[in-house]
């Protein structure tokens, strides 16, 4: 059994910038830049990983709040899967709904390390 190598494999993925920052849309991991428009502030490039991140995070957040935990808690992949479940926005694609899913379980983690927190929340809503 031969490989052939393909052509494709050498173009590295295409490059794009957003205020100087290049970056890989399809490589790098997505970054939010905050921008004012008008009489609000947007973010710039939001991708599914980063709507999976916070929104882990304020799941964790209001799953404290309604059942009156003091303490952060970390699920077991059946409880995120019932979680997840109700969250998943269903207009993703199937790999962006892996990535969502992925990044949901960093944000809710990150809540449970204590290295996000309400006011970051409150930053990027």
């Amino acid at each position: 059994m031969t490989y052939h190598h393909s052509h494709e494999e050498d173009v590295p993925p295409p490059m794009e910038s957003i205020a100087g920052l290049m970056y890989s849309p399809t490589t790098d991991i997505p970054f939010g830049k905050h921008i004012r428009l008008g009489q609000k502030d947007q973010f710039v490039f939001q991708s599914s990983v980063e709507k999976g991140y916070q929104a882990g995070i304020i799941a964790h957040l209001k799953f404290m709040e309604a059942n009156q935990f003091d303490e952060p808690v970390m699920l077991d992949d059946t409880q995120f899967t019932m979680v997840i479940e109700h969250v998943l926005p269903p207009d993703l694609s199937i790999y962006d709904r892996g990535l969502w899913r992925s990044h949901f379980i960093v944000g809710w983690t990150s809540v449970y390390l204590g290295v996000a927190n309400e006011v970051e929340v409150d930053e990027h809503s």
